[in-house]
């Protein structure tokens, strides 16, 4: 288990799906509040650890639902066919 501060320490406060800064002491609900996104989401199979998730904006978090990212499909895709 992880802590979302933890997170977003290692991400260095960047939201890792638009790079802009995230600022710590907005809050939610504000589409600028720290979140934490599953790369590879929940309901895709992803699981809940370190290695799976990335800060992110809420805004941000929220407009890329459960997709994976393009760099994503195309490791996952790989690591399928080997």
């Amino acid at each position: 288990m992880f802590a979302p501060l933890d997170v977003h320490t290692r991400d260095g406060w960047t939201c890792q799906l638009c790079r802009e800064p995230i600022d710590p002491s907005t809050t939610w609900p504000h589409s600028k509040s720290p979140s934490i996104d599953h790369i590879i989401p929940l309901s895709r199979g992803g699981s809940h650890t370190m290695a799976n998730v990335q800060s992110a904006h809420l805004g941000c978090n929220s407009s890329k639902g459960d997709k994976l990212s393009k760099v994503t499909e195309v490791l996952r895709s790989k690591a399928q066919t080997q």
